[in-house]
């Protein structure tokens, strides 16, 4: 019960710390958000008028006191550009981002962890060098040149696939492909040097002293280097997150990513809150999910 609370409370100290960090980062960040509304054109009355309507014009901390009263009451307020509802914003844009990072992480698990488990298996071998170095390679290419270069190959090139359309399956290839092929490429290296520190233990070699077959073996491995595994997921989904975000920009997908690009472009204040917010809570409840999943199936605490 201790330690749930504490999880808790981690969580929830985390979240705290975010929303006031990027709080006051955007409002002490050059920009007026009344200037881009009204144009540079604007006389002083209309500017001072503006804001006190947006209750711009009041200090920082009771600007941050009413942020965080009406966060406490589940209200993350409306757009300063056409005063609409955040809740509702971040409701039409959920559904892309989620779609695109629930794929990319599954794809990328279980590619990762077959070719790992490969590359293990044929230790020194073809295979296992050629793996490593594609790893390698794939893990030195940043996220916001690795989805131009694919744009380049894919579309232009090849004109396979459309580059920043939305709806159908075609449309999801070139955004997941950006952010899997980083991601595999770390859980593909994890997964081969456990599958090495597993394979030469005791036990290893005790079972297959008594007959049992390689691949129930390989198997139990598995099984084991599973809670590895599931930490390095854990430990990269603010990177997946972040991730998201940028490849939504760079591929125009309609997601949060877009919509966090475009409210610090316009100093839209409450856009950015709401997507810091639902960002980061997404986080920490996956992230403790997996904590939790792993603490199930980790043979070291299993009862």
């Amino acid at each position: 019960m201790n330690k749930l609370m504490s999880k808790i409370f981690y969580a929830f100290f985390t979240i705290f710390i975010a929303l006031s960090a990027i709080f006051f980062v955007i409002r002490l960040s050059p920009g007026d958000p009344v200037e881009t509304i009204l144009g540079e054109r604007a006389k002083y009355e209309e500017i001072v008028k503006l804001k006190s309507q947006l209750g711009l014009d009041k200090s920082l901390l009771e600007q941050y006191s009413t942020f965080m009263k009406g966060l406490a009451r589940g209200d993350l307020g409306k757009s300063l550009f056409g005063a609409k509802d955040i809740k509702g914003l971040l409701k039409e844009r959920m559904k892309p981002t989620m779609t695109l990072a629930a794929f990319s992480v599954t794809i990328a698990a279980c590619l990762g962890m077959f070719l790992g488990m490969m590359a293990g298996v044929n230790k020194n071998k073809g295979f296992d060098k050629f793996s490593r170095f594609l790893s390698l390679f794939a893990l030195s290419f940043p996220i916001f040149s690795l989805a131009p270069l694919l744009v380049f190959v894919f579309s232009i090139k090849l004109n396979l696939l459309p580059v920043s359309e939305w709806g159908e399956m075609k449309h999801l290839f070139l955004p997941i492909l950006t952010l899997v092929i980083p991601l595999s490429a770390v859980i593909m290296r994890v997964t081969r040097n456990k599958y090495l520190e597993e394979s030469n233990s005791q036990w290893v070699l005790v079972t297959r002293s008594k007959g049992l077959s390689e691949t129930a073996i390989l198997f139990r491995i598995l099984k084991i280097c599973l809670p590895t595994i599931l930490n390095v997921v854990a430990i990269q989904l603010s990177v997946v997150i972040a991730g998201t975000m940028i490849t939504e920009t760079i591929f125009d997908i309609p997601g949060m990513g877009s919509l966090l690009f475009d409210g610090i472009q316009n100093r839209d204040y409450p856009i950015v809150q709401g997507v810091i917010v639902y960002s980061t809570i997404t986080y920490m409840v996956i992230y403790f999910a997996l904590d939790y999943i792993n603490e199930k199936i980790d043979p070291r605490t299993a009862q």
